[in-house]
């Protein structure tokens, strides 16, 4: 076990919309029946699986838990929602297709750039997706009022926590870890450790067009009026600085870039001695930033 037990064990409800398993975790108890309740779609990596995020819930909801014993006032709600990407856990259609790239011809996938697009991508179009119709399951006769929708994610789900921030402007809180929201820097960097172009039949011409389109790092994330999708985001980013998976200089530049404008709020720690993990202490500052600016009274 990663975390201790300082909470007690969420609550798990399992629904399933239109073919996709979302389990819902919520602490019995924990506010008044009418207080507003906070959203976070917590994401996992390639090759993981909702499930297998059960650590990382117990986690955050431990930090939740001691922060909402101090307080005198009334806090927001928090529920936790996750569900398998495309091409994994109970979706899993083609497990090949989530290999990267090796020497050995049969591990290797030369489709590696494009089946990570196409998975965070349609993992950002899930999340919206779900937006529209997770209320319907949760509270079918308005029994309890969402305030608003949070998205974090670890590695593959990071990218795709960096899309969702882009282009779902109901997703105003977002924490990325271990992820990269410029696609080409990171998968440049990894093709050129392989000697591989970035070009086809690696790279096909349609997919660099789609990511220079719709990529993050397409957007005009430096702009300070209304063309900039990231102002009055709050976003904490969470890199290991041994990473070397998903190294925080692939995501360097754009992160120091990024203008959240006055009303919003970028924090990044890159965490020394960490690699391509999502330690105790990432769980511990996502946690903490969930709570500072979603869950408490001052939020």
């Amino acid at each position: 076990m990663l975390f201790s037990k300082k909470a007690p064990e969420p609550t798990r409800h399992t629904f399933v919309i239109a073919g996709i398993t979302v389990n819902v975790y919520s602490q019995l108890k924990a506010t008044k029946p009418d207080t507003p309740v906070a959203i976070m779609f917590l994401l996992h990596g390639r090759n993981g699986s909702a499930l297998k995020m059960g650590e990382f819930v117990n986690g955050i909801f431990d930090e939740v838990h001691a922060r909402r014993k101090k307080l005198d006032g009334e806090a927001q709600d928090l529920y936790i929602a996750t569900f398998d990407q495309r091409n994994h856990g109970k979706r899993l259609v083609d497990k090949h297709a989530n290999q990267g790239w090796f020497d050995d011809p049969e591990q290797n996938n030369q489709r590696h750039a494009i089946d990570m697009y196409a998975i965070q991508t349609g993992t950002a179009q899930d999340v919206s997706y779900l937006i529209d119709f997770l209320p319907s399951y949760l509270f079918p006769n308005e029994e309890r009022r969402i305030s608003q929708f949070l998205c974090v994610g670890k590695s593959l789900g990071g990218h795709a926590t960096w899309i969702v921030l882009r282009n779902e402007p109901r997703v105003r809180i977002g924490v990325p870890i271990i992820a990269c929201p410029d696609y080409l820097a990171l998968m440049s960097r990894r093709a050129k450790s392989h000697k591989l172009p970035v070009g086809p039949p690696y790279f096909p011409k349609s997919l660099l067009d789609l990511i220079r389109r719709a990529d993050p790092a397409a957007a005009p994330y430096t702009a300070a009026d209304e063309s900039n999708p990231f102002l009055g985001k709050k976003i904490l980013v969470l890199s290991g600085q041994d990473d070397k998976k998903v190294p925080w200089a692939s995501a360097k530049d754009f992160v120091e870039g990024l203008n959240v404008g006055q009303n919003g709020v970028k924090e990044v720690i890159v965490e020394p001695g960490v690699g391509h993990e999502f330690s105790p202490a990432m769980v511990k500052e996502c946690a903490r930033f969930v709570w500072q600016q979603a869950l408490a009274p001052n939020a």
